[in-house]
């Protein structure tokens, strides 16, 4: 036990995996003896109930295969180590949210609108997923539209851009092992594509990655008005 809270440290998720799993296994040791008991005491096996017909037999085949794929895919999600209850989480199918618990049956997750979903687990044992809550960088990429009349100033703001990022955002990746650019990229019918890709040491998810982006626009569009460059709205 000594050895199993040291490798588990102070992570309630790792902890809350443990607790459902050794709740699985004494639910399945109950569930085997209770099963031995009725067999020794009627002397009747419990799968014989269901062996009276062919249609006994595959109701009880056809079920027992449902319950097992969704324990299975619970199973699977205790033991992947990929999410625990209280990850931010996106599935390759689009599902997102927080994780609010990990069922043998079903995954409740809670969307950014306060909805708690259910999904089977069986629905979410093949896909990918993408663990925010573990990711410790986050990519911010904004497209800028600039009139063509402002063409000339362009160098100007790419410049100012970079500086105002820089002074404003310090957990800015900029030491060259991730990209950190704004560059002119294309011309467009009515107007010059501007594009600024920044990288920074905050998880994308949370309060802290949405008052950094903020950051990020602010400095933007100080270095557009100190340039004075103006941006073109889509028509």
């Amino acid at each position: 036990v000594f050895l199993l809270g040291k490798a588990i440290g102070s992570d309630l998720g790792k902890m809350n995996v443990i607790d459902n799993l050794a709740n699985g296994v004494f639910h399945l040791v109950w569930m085997f003896y209770l099963l031995n008991y009725l067999e020794v005491e009627t002397g009747v096996a419990i799968k014989s109930l269901f062996s009276v017909g062919a249609t006994g037999t595959l109701v009880f085949g056809l079920a027992s295969k449902d319950i097992a794929s969704q324990i299975l895919g619970g199973l699977t999600l205790h033991l992947s180590d990929k999410i625990f209850e209280g990850d931010d989480v996106r599935f390759s199918d689009g599902t997102s949210g927080k994780i609010e618990k990990v069922g043998w049956f079903e995954t409740m997750i809670r969307n950014s609108d306060e909805l708690v979903v259910g999904i089977p687990n069986t629905e979410l044992s093949g896909q990918r997923v993408y663990n925010l809550s573990r990711t410790p960088r986050s990519h911010v990429k904004q497209e800028l539209r600039i009139s063509y009349d402002d063409a000339r100033k362009i160098p100007k703001l790419l410049e100012s851009i970079k500086e105002e990022i820089k002074r404003d955002c310090p957990k800015l990746i900029a030491d060259g092992s991730r990209p950190f650019r704004a560059h002119w990229q294309n011309y467009e019918d009515d107007h010059l594509q501007i594009v600024v890709n920044c990288h920074f040491t905050i998880k994308p998810t949370g309060s802290e990655y949405w008052d950094n982006r903020q950051k990020m626009l602010e400095a933007i569009y100080r270095a557009a008005e100190k340039t004075g460059v103006h941006f073109v709205t889509a028509v």
